[in-house]
C-alpha cells in the first residue's frame, strides 16, 4: 500500500474493531484519543504510510531477541504506539538548492518535502506494561537505522531507571541475533586504523552506546534541568516523568534542543504519579485540552491508561483500561494480590492506585483530589455580597485574601482570591517555582509589594481598592489572629465592629468546616477560576489528632496553602453570620 491519505492505520484499525466488538475496554482518554485518529484518517493532508510501520517491525523481531534470549515478538500496544510515531506524515513545501548536473553553479526550487507528523507521544501506562522495553526499541531503531540521527538521550528520575533501557541494546550487541547486528558487531574493536569493514561499528562504550558508522551516540542522563539543557538531541526518550518529585519541565527543557532538529522525536513515558502541583499535572491539563479538543496539536500522540473511576478497582474486567498488557508483561494474579494488599495495609493504597490502575492519587493523604483542583470556567462577581477570609503573613508565606461568594441560599459558593508578597521573596525563589509564581502575577492574584517585609497598611489600602472597583459587598471577616491585630483594628474603625469573626487555627476548629468545604469540593461546588487556587488546593494535606478531628497542613514549604485557609476562615465567617445575607 505504501503511502495513503484515506488508508485506515492497519494496528489501529484491528484495536479499533476489538473496541468496538467489546473485546478490549478502553477508558475515557483513549477513547478520546481513537476520535483523534479517526480525525486524522479522514484529513486529506494527513497520509499513512505501512511500510515505515513495517520497517521497525521487522527489524526489532528479526534484530532482537528477549533479554532470556527468547525471539522477540512486539506486543501488540509496542505496534498501536509505534504505528503513531511511524506511520503519520504530511507534505511541505520548500525552497531547495539543485547544483547542476555539470558541477557549475545551481538554482532553487520548490519541493514537496516528507515530514513526520509526530514529534511527541506521551504514554501514561500503568505499572508492567514493559514501558522500559517499548522505549528500548524505539531508541535501538533510530540508532542503528535511521542514518539521519546523531544525539540520543534517555532520561530517568534515577541513572538506575535510566538504564534499564541501554541494558537490552547491550545484550543484542552481545548475541548479534540479525544480519544487521552481525555486521555493526563484527570487527575489533581495537581496530581504528585499518578498513572500516574490520573495525566494530556498534559497542558500549564510556559515552553510552556509540554507532561508529553513522556516528550517533545513545546515552543516558538524570533527570535534572541542568542536565538536560541545551541539548542538541534528535530523538529522545523520557522515563517515569510523573513518578518523581521532580519540580522541574524535563521534557520542556528537551524539547529547546531537540526542536532545532528535522523531525525530532520525544517519546514521554510514565505510570501515574503520587507528586502534585510539578510540572506533570501541568502536561496532563495540556494533555486533556489536546483531547477534548480545546487545543488542536496533531504532532502529540497521547495514550492516557487509567481506570475512570476508583469504583472499577473492584472489577477485574475492567482492568485493562489501566494496563492493555495485563495478562502478557503482568499477571491478573499479582493485580489481585496488590489490591489484596491495599486493603489490609493502607500506606500502601495510594501508590498501588496510583501505578496499578492510572488513578491519580498522593504519597501524603491530600485533601483535594486532582479532580477536585481543576479550575472551573470564568466568572464573575461584580456587586455582589461575599464574606472576606485572611491569613496574614509578612514573610514568604503568603498573605492571603479569599473572597466567598454565596450562591444559590449558600449551597454553593463562587471563590475569588487576592495574595501579597515581597519583591524580596519572589527575588529569592528557584526558576521552576518562580514561573509559577509569574504566572500568578499575571492573573492578577498575586501582588507583588517593595521591600522584605510586608507594610499591612500599603497591604490595606490595595485590598480596600480592589474591593472598591469591584464593587464586592463584603458582609463579614473572618480571620486567622496571627499577625492580624494591626490589620483587623483598621477594619473595624473603618467597616464597623459587626461581622468580624477570629478563627482560631486548630485541629477542633478547623474539622467541620473543612469537611463541609471538602463536600462542596466533591460535589464541584467551589467555583473558582484562578491558577492559584488550583495551586493551593493541590497542597493541602491533612493530619488527625487522636479524636479524628483535621487540620490543614502543607507537605513541603514551598507548597503554599494560604488561600485555602483563607477560604477556610471566610466560610466559617459566612455561617456565623448567615442571616446578614439574607
Amino acid at each position: 500500500m505504501a503511502l495513503s491519505n484515506t488508508a485506515t492505520p492497519r494496528y489501529y484499525g484491528m484495536f479499533r474493531d476489538a473496541v468496538i466488538r467489546g473485546e478490549i475496554p478502553v477508558c475515557e482518554t483513549v477513547s478520546m484519543e481513537m476520535n483523534r485518529i479517526d480525525a486524522l484518517i479522514e484529513n486529506p493532508g494527513i497520509w499513512y504510510d505501512d511500510q515505515a510501520v513495517e520497517g521497525f517491525i521487522k527489524y526489532c523481531e528479526n534484530e532482537l531477541t528477549l533479554t532470556d534470549g527468547e525471539d522477540l515478538v512486539l506486543l501488540d500496544s509496542f505496534k498501536l504506539w509505534a504505528e503513531q510515531v511511524f506511520g503519520w506524515y504530511y507534505f511541505v513545501e520548500r525552497s531547495v538548492y539543485v547544483p547542476s548536473k555539470d558541477g557549475h553553479g545551481g538554482h532553487y526550487t520548490n519541493k514537496r518535502i516528507k515530514k513526520r507528523l509526530i514529534n511527541k507521544q506521551y504514554l501514561i501506562v500503568a505499572r508492567g506494561a514493559a514501558k522500559s522495553q517499548y522505549q528500548s526499541y524505539i531508541q535501538n531503531y533510530f540508532l542503528n537505522v535511521d542514518t539521519s540521527t546523531t544525539h540520543q538521550v534517555h532520561t530517568a528520575p534515577t541513572m538506575k531507571q535510566a538504564e534499564e533501557v541501554l541494558s537490552p541494546i547491550r545484550t543484542a550487541i552481545t548475541r548479534s541475533k540479525g544480519p544487521l547486528f552481525k555486521f555493526l558487531t563484527e570487527g575489533s574493536i581495537n581496530n581504528t586504523t585499518g578498513s572500516k569493514i574490520n573495525r566494530v561499528k556498534l559497542s558500549s562504550t564510556k559515552k553510552g552506546i556509540e554507532n561508529f558508522l553513522t556516528g550517533s551516540l545513545l546515552e543516558i542522563r538524570p533527570m535534572t534541568i541542568d542536565k538536560l539543557q541545551g541539548l542538541n538531541s534528535r530523538i529522545n526518550t523520557v522515563d517515569e516523568w510523573l513518578s518523581g518529585d521532580i519540580r522541574e519541565d524535563v521534557i520542556g527543557a528537551l524539547e529547546q534542543g531537540a526542536s532545532k532538529n528535522e523531525d525530532y522525536l520525544i517519546v514521554a513515558v510514565s505510570s501515574e504519579g503520587t507528586v502534585r502541583n510539578g510540572p506533570g499535572d501541568t502536561v496532563k491539563m495540556e494533555l486533556m485540552d489536546i483531547l477534548k479538543g480545546e487545543y488542536v496539536n496533531p504532532h502529540v500522540s497521547i495514550w492516557w491508561y487509567r481506570l475512570d473511576s476508583i469504583d472499577e478497582v473492584a472489577e477485574p474486567d475492567k482492568w485493562q483500561k489501566a494496563n492493555p498488557n495485563l495478562g502478557k508483561t503482568v499477571s491478573y494474579e499479582t493485580y489481585q494480590l496488590d489490591v489484596d494488599r491495599a486493603e489490609k495495609a493502607p500506606s500502601t493504597r495510594n501508590d498501588i492506585l496510583a501505578k496499578r490502575f492510572g488513578i491519580p492519587m498522593e504519597g501524603y493523604t491530600y485533601f483535594f483530589t486532582y479532580e477536585e483542583t481543576l479550575k472551573h470556567r470564568k466568572r464573575d462577581y461584580w456587586e455582589m455580597t461575599c464574606a472576606l477570609g485572611a491569613d496574614l503573613s509578612q514573610g514568604d508565606d503568603f498573605c492571603a485574601f479569599t473572597f466567598l461568594f454565596p450562591l444559590n441560599n449558600g449551597s454553593a459558593f463562587g471563590i475569588k482570591a487576592r495574595n501579597y508578597i515581597t519583591e524580596h521573596t519572589l527575588m529569592k525563589l528557584q526558576p521552576a517555582m518562580r514561573m509559577k509564581y509569574e504566572e500568578f502575577i499575571k492573573e492578577g492574584t498575586l501582588i507583588v509589594m517593595p521591600g522584605t517585609v510586608l507594610n499591612m497598611m500599603e497591604v490595606y489600602d490595595d485590598l480596600d481598592n480592589h474591593i472598591i472597583e469591584r464593587n464586592y459587598d463584603v458582609r463579614c471577616f473572618g480571620f486567622d489572629p496571627y499577625n492580624a491585630k494591626d490589620f483587623v483594628e483598621r477594619w473595624e474603625r473603618e467597616n464597623g465592629p459587626f461581622g468580624i469573626e477570629k478563627v482560631i487555627q486548630g485541629a477542633k476548629t478547623e474539622s467541620v468546616p473543612l469537611g463541609e468545604l471538602k463536600k462542596l469540593a466533591e460535589d464541584r461546588l467551589l467555583f473558582f477560576d484562578e491558577e492559584i487556587m488550583t495551586f493551593t488546593m493541590g497542597n493541602c494535606i491533612t493530619l488527625e489528632d487522636t479524636n479524628g478531628n483535621r487540620k490543614l497542613y502543607k507537605k513541603r514549604y514551598d507548597q503554599k496553602i494560604d488561600s485555602v485557609a483563607a477560604m477556610m476562615d471566610a466560610y466559617v465567617a459566612y455561617k456565623l453570620n448567615r442571616e446578614a445575607f439574607e
